[in-house]
Formats: structure tokens, C-alpha cells, sequence
């Protein structure tokens, strides 16, 4: 057996292996390792981590388990369960979590590679058991030199796993903290389990489990997380939360946020481990294999702590009930929340408390509360400068300020806006701003202009001295990609709609991403093209896997796909353009729309996404109107001069009608010989019968036809534009920097 410091995701997929923490270790575990369902590993890998210092007779261990979808990192989603007078104390305890056998975060599992193919497992790794993984723990801190555990901790699966560490290693386990689990599963949890692998089967990616590593069935398996996620919580919990509020005009609040989740976990997690591990819960039962269920129960001789949650629909609290009225001298505590099963993962406060007490640590609960608000911010705060109070700002503060709370739970994340900017100036408050006033404390700040190279040096400065800082560019502005440099170099990460910096000269963009990569920071900018819908996201997980793009094609400007549709309903061009400049649809200068320069700069990022080294002078571009009419001046006088053209443009629509053929602006990426990519954006004539055609109203449709979808193009459409959306799509971009460490 041998340890080895660094990562212990070699064997996972290098998406996975982002996610598992520098600080894991691995434990080798000779082979051949057998298991219980029959079979044998031909050895196994164990990712693991631990906190405080083994006493010299090993006899101080606390050994937690995490649930489905965790990771060895128990400090970072169970963050306040850790420090003096909490649960885990590691001043006084010697803490081990490890990845579970059959996970992907360091541990051997379907991720691995069979050494008998040369090729991961994934559907063909053998059948496991909680009690394997639990014997594969057992002998982590037998390696560890661990001579007694104080206590076994762990919900949910980890909640399964704890029973059995009393059951098989009686003389070693002094104590249980059973959390929000079952003795056996039960035929409702059986039939979630099945419902959620019946989903990644029917996704046509499965085939059989044998899929390759770069195209694996992500749409079953965020389909199984969705499904999971509603007996994650309660009805109660999402009423209050979601209702029945829409998140865009075809889109309920809570289908986003479920959606959201499906794509979290297919970031960071595997189909074919999900399968294994709900099929290794489906096995637990307590009694099997040791006779009748009831004395199994009563033969536990360790002290345990029952902690059951009162709106749990997962693991229902009579679950709870029965074991801690079974186990001899049992304590039941209960947890009321309206949370659910994820209870144990939000009240977690709460839940230290209890594990606190129940160790005999009472006192020093006591005189160590919860943290202080700074310093939990400054522990898992994330500070928000926000440039740019337009449709968009306006509507992220809003979603911030009305989500927050809820957000904050599901994420272990403190948000914190500490500053808003316009072009008049800007307001800085470390502390946080108040979103109800944020607009009268912006209009009473110092006149100092816009945010710029010029002045962004002293902003900057002030923005890094806050945990975890992040600039927020909802912009249109020209030289925005100065600013980022000097925040890269102040350890500042960016999340950006704008789509200028990414326009830039291709050697001045080389050099940013240079100092992005040379400072480690982040910087996202997805919602740059199709708002909150997934494009660069798409196009980007084509390329990393190594399929061949050779087209992308589509309908990138929602304002443009909205004058099509009224000038196809017989509204006059200057009034279709009026009104979606008074939606808000437009950008900051509506010549950018109808010069086709803003498509233009859609086509160069997803260009350059596919590495080229385009300019923007390089794409062809047609202007939906004639530039004549595009020159500089008010909105009025290009509502005037867009009048004079309302005659051509209705008889130019009007003899496609004729034709069977509508107008749309399509902007075309193709990948030609040697490698060479083009770009083009113009108005075209589209067929009644093509996809295009049926775009309605914003409607952004984007086809990519790949080596691997050569018959049928990977289509993504949807909303491409509106500030309900793209601030969406920011949230979920800011949520990235942090996430990707799951508990469940």
C-alpha cells in the first residue's frame, strides 16, 4: 500500500479532475480486491484528505462520509461543521473523508481504466456495495494508522455507509452520527433510483454503458439530477422559493433552476458512476446476509446520534424513528426545515450543534457561535463589482436581490455586491450596497466618469483588498480589455456580456488570455453570444473533446430576428425597430444591429473559439439595411431614415412571401480545407421548410454539424436575447467560479 501527494483524479476525465482539490491524497489498496456481489478489482485507488493530527495511539479518528455526488473535500461542503467547538474539531480530532469506492473524484470507479481493455470501465464495472465501500475505507485508515474511530459521520449514502461501519468494525467504532438515511432502502427509493438510470439509459449517448470517454450521455444524466432534485427538497420549499414566477416569457423559475442543476452535475460528474452508485444504494439493507432486520438493529452496541429532518420526502422521518427506537440507547434529534433532505446541507449550523452535543462538547459550542458575518464572508464571499446599470444590470441586481438567500443555500456562497458603475461614476461600498437603493446611493455618488484604463487602476485596487473579488462588465464599451488585464493582475476574476474585448485585434486577445492564464483567474463569458443560452458552452465542449466542427450556422441576433418576424406580420421596418428599441432588445446603439456589426463579432468569438485567428475585418458582412441610412446621430433620426426605407422593405418581403421564403439574418463559421476558417452574417432567403424559418420573436437558432452530427446538426435555440435572460445566464457564469465541489 503507498500514499502519494497531489491530485487523485488521474483516472477521471480532466473536466472531473478540476474538481478534485489539490490538497487529496491517494492510497494504493493492492490487488486483487474482492467484492461482495462476487468478483474481484484488480486493485483499488482511494482519493482522500484529512485534518488535524493523529495521536500517537491513533485512537482520535472521526471518519466522514459524503453522499451520492461528493468528494473528499467534506471542508467545503460541510464548511461549518469544521473549527474549535464545532463537530469537527481539528484541533482535537483526526478527520479522514474519502472518495467513495465507484466515485470519480480520485477514487477507482467506472471512470477508471480497465487494465484488461486499456479503456474506463464506465457500464462495465462490476456490481459494489456500501460494505465495499466501507472495506475499502477500513483499510485507508488501517494505512492511516488509526487504531480506533472516535466516530463514523455521514447523510444520506453517507448516512448508509455509517451503519455499516458500526455493523462490520464493532471494536473499532466507539460512535455514530446517522444523518437524514435508512437501514434498507425502501421501495420508493429503489423506484426514484430506477426512474433517474431509466433516464441515462434512453439517452441514445448510453449504448449500453460502453460510450466513449469525449461523449458521454450527458442528457440522461442531467435529466436524472433534475428528477433527483425534486425529492432533494420539499413542495413547501420550492412555493416559497419559486411559485409559479416565470423566468423569461416561456421559461417558470424553477424549470430553470432545475435545468441549471442537470448542467452542474454533467460538468463535474459520470452517467456510468451514477448508475453503479444508485444501484450499490439499492443493495443496502442492513439485515441482509445477518438474519432478522429488527435484531441486526438492536445489536448495535455504540452510542448513536438519529438526526432526522421533519420535511425530508427522501428518506421520510419514520425512517429515522425506526431506527433510533431499535438501536439500544439511541438519541433522535430532529431538524425542523423546510428544506428537505438537503437540509443537512443548509442548516448545517444547526446540525453541528447537535453532533457537538452529542460528543460532549456542549461548552464548547457554546462559547464558539456561528461565525461572524465578515468572517464568514471573507471564508465564502464573493465581492461583485457591477459596471454597466442598463437592461441588464438593472435585471441582475434585481435577481440578486430577490434570489440571494436562496441562492447563498444552494451554493455555500455569500454574494456580496460591493460596487454598481454607469458613465457617470460609481459607488463603491465593501460592505455590500443596498439593493433596494442601490440607484439613489449610485446617483448621489462622485461624478468620476466611466470605468476605464484611465480610472479602473485606483477601483481595482480597492476591489482586491475584498475576499474573492470578481468584476462584472454588463457593458458595451470600447477598451474594456485594458481593464481586465489590470484586474487579472490584481488577482481579479471577470465575468463579462460584453462582446467587445473578445473582438479585439487576435494578438491583443492572446496576450489577455495570456495573463488570464499566467494570474490563474477566471474569466467567463458565455453569455457574450445567445444570452443565457449555452452556444460558446456548446461549441467549446465540441472542441475540447475532439470532434471535428465543420459548420456553425444560425440566427445569432435576437433583435434582427425580431424586426424578420413583424416585418413578416406586415409591421412597417421603422415601427419594428422603434418597438424593439423600447423592449430593450437593441444594443446601446442600434447600428450595431443593422450594420450586422454585433453579428459580426458573434461570428468572430465562435470563430475563435474554434482557433482561429480571425479579425474582425476578416467576416463578410452585409448590413440587414443600407448603410446610408446607419449614419451617426439620434435614435430619431434613424427611426426617420429607417421611415424612408419601409416601402423597399415591405416589397422585399413580400416577394419572398411569394417565393415560399421568409428573410432571416444568418451568420455562417465554416471550417474549409487545411483547416481554414470563414465567417459571414447577412440577410438571407430562407425556405419555409428550414429551421430557420420557424424562429419567432428573439428566437436565437444555432446548428453546428460536426464529424460526429454530420447528419443531423446539434441544434441549441432558444431566447437569444432579453435582460431577464442574460443576467440569468451571468448569475450562473458567477456561480462557476466556485462551484463544482458537490455534497450530495
Amino acid at each position: 500500500m503507498a500514499h502519494r501527494n497531489g491530485s487523485a483524479g488521474a483516472t477521471a476525465a480532466a473536466g472531473r479532475a478540476a474538481f478534485v482539490s489539490p490538497e487529496t491524497r491517494s492510497f494504493q489498496i493492492p490487488g486483487p480486491f474482492p467484492l461482495e456481489l462476487g468478483g474481484a478489482l484488480p486493485g483499488v485507488t482511494v482519493g482522500y484528505r484529512t485534518w488535524g493530527t493523529l495521536d500517537a495511539d491513533g485512537g482520535n479518528a472521526v471518519v466522514v462520509c459524503h453522499a451520492l455526488t461528493g468528494s473528499a473535500d467534506a471542508d467545503l461542503w460541510w464548511t461549518q461543521m469544521f473549527g474549535p467547538g464545532r463537530a469537527l474539531d481539528p484541533e482535537r480530532d483526526f478527520i479522514v473523508c474519502s472518495n467513495i469506492l465507484g466515485s470519480c473524484y480520485g477514487t477507482t470507479g467506472p471512470t477508471s481504466i480497465d487494465p484488461a481493455t486499456g479503456a474506463p470501465w464506465h457500464g462495465t464495472f462490476p456490481a459494489i456495495t456500501i460494505r465495499d465501500m466501507v472495506r475499502v475505507q477500513r483499510a485507508l485508515v488501517d494505512g492511516l494508522g488509526v487504531r480506533r474511530v472516535r466516530m463514523a459521520v455521514g447523510g444520506s449514502l453517507g448516512g448508509m455507509q455509517v451503519l455499516e461501519w458500526a455493523l462490520l468494525y464493532p471494536d473499532l467504532v466507539e460512535s455514530v452520527v446517522f444523518v437524514a438515511s435508512t437501514a434498507r432502502h425502501s421501495a420508493w427509493c429503489i423506484g426514484l433510483s430506477e426512474a433517474q438510470r431509466q433516464a441515462i439509459y434512453a439517452d441514445p449517448l448510453w449504448k449500453d454503458g460502453r460510450y466513449p470517454a469525449d461523449e458521454p450521455p450527458v442528457a440522461g444524466l442531467a435529466a436524472a439530477r433534475m428528477m433527483a432534485m425534486l425529492s432533494y427538497r420539499s413542495q413547501p420549499s420550492f412555493e416559497e422559493r419559486f411559485g409559479r414566477r416565470p423566468q423569461t416569457e416561456d421559461l417558470f423559475a424553477v424549470e430553470s433552476y432545475l435545468r441549471y442543476q442537470g448542467k452542474q452535475l454533467v460538468d463535474r460528474f459520470d452517467p456510468a458512476t451514477y448508475v453503479t452508485l444508485t444501484r450499490a444504494m439499492d443493495t443496502h439493507d442492513v439485515a441482509r446476509g445477518r438474519g432478522d432486520f429488527e435484531e441486526v438493529l438492536r445489536g448495535l452496541r455504540q452510542p448513536t446520534l438519529v438526526v432526522s429532518i421533519d420535511s425530508d420526502v427522501l428518506y421520510w422521518p419514520w425512517e429515522q424513528r425506526e431506527v433510533a427506537m431499535l438501536v439500544p440507547g439511541a438519541r433522535l434529534a430532529v431538524m425542523d426545515s423546510p428544506h428537505g433532505h438537503d437540509a443537512f446541507l443548509i442548516d448545517v449550523d444547526r446540525l453541528s450543534d447537535m453532533v457537538a452535543d452529542f460528543r460532549g462538547r456542549p461548552a464548547a459550542a457554546a462559547a464558539a457561535p456561528a461565525m461572524p458575518g465578515e468572517e464568514a464572508f471573507a471564508e465564502r464571499g464573493l465581492s461583485l463589482l457591477v459596471l454597466g446599470k442598463g437592461k441588464v444590470g438593472r435585471e441582475l441586481l434585481e435577481q440578486v436581490r430577490v434570489q440571494r438567500t436562496e441562492l447563498e443555500r444552494d451554493y455555500d456562497v455569500l454574494l456580496r455586491v460591493v460596487g454598481v458603475a454607469d458613465t457617470r461614476g460609481t459607488l463603491l461600498e465593501p460592505r455590500g450596497v443596498d439593493l433596494a437603493r442601490w440607484e439613489e446611493a449610485l446617483a448621489a455618488a462622485p461624478a468620476t466618469g466611466p470605468v476605464d484604463a484611465h480610472s479602473a487602476p485606483a477601483l481595482l485596487d480597492r476591489l482586491a483588498a475584498l475576499p474573492r473579488p470578481v468584476l462584472v462588465d454588463l457593458t458595451a464599451a470600447d477598451g474594456m480589455e485594458d481593464v481586465y488585464e489590470q484586474a487579472f493582475r490584481r488577482g481579479i476574476d471577470v465575468i463579462a456580456s460584453n462582446k467587445r474585448p473578445l473582438a479585439v485585434a487576435p494578438r491583443r486577445l492572446e496576450a489577455l488570455r495570456a495573463m488570464r492564464r499566467q494570474h490563474h483567474r477566471h474569466w467567463h463569458y458565455d453569455t457574450a453570444v445567445g444570452a443565457s443560452l449555452p452556444v460558446i458552452g456548446t461549441l467549446r465542449r465540441l472542441v475540447r473533446t475532439g470532434d471535428r466542427v465543420q459548420r456553425v450556422e444560425g440566427s445569432l441576433s435576437g433583435t434582427l430576428g425580431y424586426l424578420c418576424t413583424e416585418l413578416g406580420r406586415g409591421t412597417p421596418l421603422s415601427l419594428a425597430a422603434r418597438w424593439a428599441m423600447g423592449l430593450g432588445y437593441c444594443e446601446a446603439d442600434p447600428r450595431d444591429d443593422l450594420s450586422g456589426v454585433d453579428s459580426a463579432r458573434k461570428a468572430l468569438i465562435l470563430a475563435r473559439e474554434l482557433g482561429a485567428t480571425l479579425a474582425l475585418e476578416d467576416v463578410e458582412v452585409e448590413p440587414f439595411v443600407p448603410p446610408a441610412l446607419l449614419a451617426p446621430g439620434t435614435p430619431d433620426a434613424l427611426i426617420a431614415a429607417l421611415r424612408g426605407h419601409d416601402e423597399a422593405m415591405a416589397a422585399r418581403v413580400e416577394r419572398l412571401r411569394r417565393a415560399g421564403e421568409v428573410l432571416r439574418y444568418v451568420a455562417r463559421v465554416t471550417v474549409g480545407e487545411g483547416g481554414r476558417v470563414a465567417a459571414r452574417v447577412g440577410p438571407e432567403a430562407v425556405p419555409l421548410e428550414h429551421p430557420l424559418a420557424r424562429l419567432v420573436g428573439v428566437e436565437a437558432h444555432v446548428a453546428f454539424t460536426t464529424a460526429r452530427h454530420a447528419e443531423r446538426p446539434l441544434v441549441v435555440q432558444g431566447a437569444g436575447v432579453g435582460g431577464a435572460n442574460t443576467a440569468g445566464g451571468v448569475i450562473a457564469e458567477i456561480f462557476r467560479i466556485t462551484s463544482g465541489r458537490g455534497a450530495r
